[in-house]
């Protein structure tokens, strides 16, 4: 009776989804290469993977590893290898120490908890990613949301004050302030910075290291630019230790896989060499083809957003371009604000020339179909809802 009654429920859920367009379904993808994949029965040639530099089918480990940790590192799965590349990381980015994750969802969602205390003062961006707005209900801190890329208050002298912010950001492709954030870290406060869609896209290898910036707890991932799986937080030993050691998704996790962590390795050899000078040059001249294609303001940012406004329309246009062969998803709420559905198109290094050009050209037919103007920010006839 019961199983039966919590069906029912989800199956009402699924209904109202359906009536207004916002249902989801895992695409059936198989046998990639490169920025072509099946989906389905169908050949695509993709332009929504997060892979930037096209680093995730040339990854290839030489020397086999252990596939296990056997345990969470408190226990006996902490592996040399787990503090030589944290070590290694921390060096790259010029921290004193850095602390591993499997998954960056779950570092956003365990970090907060285990360094917000009561009484701090918490403000996060109101575009944060989902896991970090998870980690601060988890953290039970009373928060303040910011509009999107606004400043805290001043810091007080008595009270630690936190910002939470992405430096690029997953959905929009804009980035943090720097000036502001430079000037909240001067006055004393903390910066718990995600550099998730950044980390690698730079010769430093971060945003913030480009604007002379020191978050107080640097926040990388390898999902992205590095092509793998995983995350890092560095901080100072202290700092770092005390999550090592208290952080649930740490004490209560296996620790990371040597198979993935030998991978992660060989990619931080490849951004930070000659290749990886390369790669990024590749990326930011495909970039700029792209917006000058679309008629868009030039980005720094593999991520743009061409934000239509409704689902309806965002779904429509997803599935004709995938009638001419371009995997483009159409991103709706809860994922965006209601009112800001969109085509979150992202461009990799391994696109060349031809392949952008016949996406603009695709996507300026079916725009114009539909009496659609191709922009990144909401259309001013549709209210952006929280």
């Amino acid at each position: 009776m019961s199983l039966s009654l919590l069906e029912r429920r989800i199956e009402q859920k699924i209904a109202l989804e359906r009536n207004h367009n916002l249902a989801r379904a895992l695409p059936k993808i198989s046998e990639r290469q490169g920025v072509y994949y099946k989906l389905g029965d169908q050949r695509v040639l993709g332009f929504c993977s997060n892979d930037y530099l096209g680093l995730a089918e040339t990854l290839r480990i030489p020397n086999p590893a252990e596939c296990g940790s056997t345990a969470s590192r408190l226990i006996c799965g902490n592996l040399p290898a787990h503090r030589a590349l944290e070590q290694r990381l921390a060096h790259l980015v010029g921290y004193p120490d850095a602390v591993l994750f499997p998954s960056g969802f779950q570092l956003n969602t365990s970090v907060p908890a285990c360094v917000v205390g009561d009484g701090d003062r918490v403000f996060s961006d109101r575009l944060n990613h989902a896991s970090i707005i998870d980690g601060l209900r988890l953290s039970r801190s009373e928060k303040t949301i910011l509009p999107h890329r606004a400043a805290p208050p001043e810091p007080s002298a008595s009270t630690l004050s936190w910002w939470f912010s992405e430096s690029a950001f997953s959905m929009d492709g804009d980035y943090a302030p720097a000036e502001k954030m430079y000037r909240h870290l001067n006055c004393g406060g903390l910066v718990y910075l995600d550099e998730a869609h950044s980390f690698g896209l730079h010769k430093n290898l971060t945003w913030s290291a480009d604007h002379n910036l020191r978050p107080t707890l640097l926040v990388g991932t390898f999902g992205k630019a590095l092509g793998c799986a995983g995350a890092f937080v560095a901080s100072t030993n202290m700092i770092c230790e005390w999550i090592r050691t208290h952080s649930r998704g740490i004490v209560f996790s296996t620790g990371t896989s040597p198979l993935l962590l030998a991978a992660i390795d060989q990619a931080l050899s490849i951004v930070t060499s000659d290749e990886g000078d390369e790669l990024r040059a590749h990326l930011a001249n495909n970039l700029a083809r792209l917006c000058e294609g679309l008629g868009l303001p030039p980005r720094s940012c593999p991520i743009v957003p061409l934000v239509v406004g409704n689902n309806r329309d965002a779904l429509a246009i997803s599935r004709e371009l995938l009638e001419r062969g371009f995997h483009v998803q159409a991103i709706r709420p809860p994922t965006v604000p209601r009112g800001a559905s969109r085509l979150r198109l992202t461009v990799c290094a391994t696109h060349n020339p031809d392949q952008i050009d016949a996406l603009t050209s695709s996507l300026h037919e079916v725009f114009a179909r539909r009496n659609l103007e191709l922009r990144t920010t909401v259309p001013n006839d549709e209210p952006l809802l929280s």
